[in-house]
């Protein structure tokens, strides 16, 4: 529906930067990655020398570039963001991420990363990915006192907190745990059914 309003919408109003982003977004999450690229295109035009829209833009390319295993492109947009804002505390952050995920630069990764925490102290999301990091980099003590803080707070814990959870509960070799995070991971996103392999497979391996 986002996806289809959106587009009424940037029809209608052409020169909207909003109604393109929306427009992106909605095309971004039904996999038109090519609708989602043409329409942050016309947005980037429209963003002109506006640095915060700029940001959004770029952010926004970046996530569909990834989602496209387009790993290239997907660090050259990031690259691009930071030379507008190197501070941007998301692209910071998703940026981190993503290296992380793909065990990728991991020392940037942990540089950006704990800029950000250190920037905005106490942030779920970003404490996560530094934590993320920090597991990636084989440092799973560090990640999981980080981790047992975010999640012990419980504030906006997500599926991906307590899925990550698991899987650094699960190379410390406490896999009752581990299984015990990734079920609630898979109550609140049901789409994570991946995790029932894991799941059976704890302490196998």
């Amino acid at each position: 529906m986002l996806m289809a309003r959106g587009e009424e919408c940037a029809s209608r109003f052409n020169r909207s930067l909003l109604a393109k982003i929306l427009y992106a977004n909605g095309a971004l999450e039904n996999k038109r990655y090519d609708v989602a690229l043409e329409e942050l295109r016309k947005a980037g035009i429209l963003a002109g020398e506006n640095k915060d829209a700029v940001m959004q833009v770029l952010a926004m390319r970046a996530e569909v570039f990834y989602r496209m295993d387009n790993l290239s492109e997907t660090f050259q947009t990031f690259e691009e963001a930071m030379k507008v804002n190197p501070d941007d505390m998301t692209i910071l952050n998703n940026y981190a991420y993503y290296l992380a995920e793909q065990g990728m630069e991991l020392k940037k990764a942990e540089e950006m990363s704990r800029k950000v925490i250190e920037h905005e102290k106490g942030n779920a999301t970003f404490l996560d990915t530094y934590a993320w990091v920090l597991f990636k980099k084989g440092n799973t003590r560090d990640a999981a006192k980080i981790m047992e803080q975010v999640i012990s707070r419980g504030d906006n814990v997500s599926a991906e907190h307590y899925e990550h959870y698991g899987f650094i509960l699960q190379k410390l070799k406490k896999c009752e745990e581990a299984v015990e995070n990734w079920q609630l991971a898979m109550k609140l996103d049901s789409s994570k059914y991946e995790l029932n392999s894991e799941i059976e497979n704890c302490g196998k391996r």
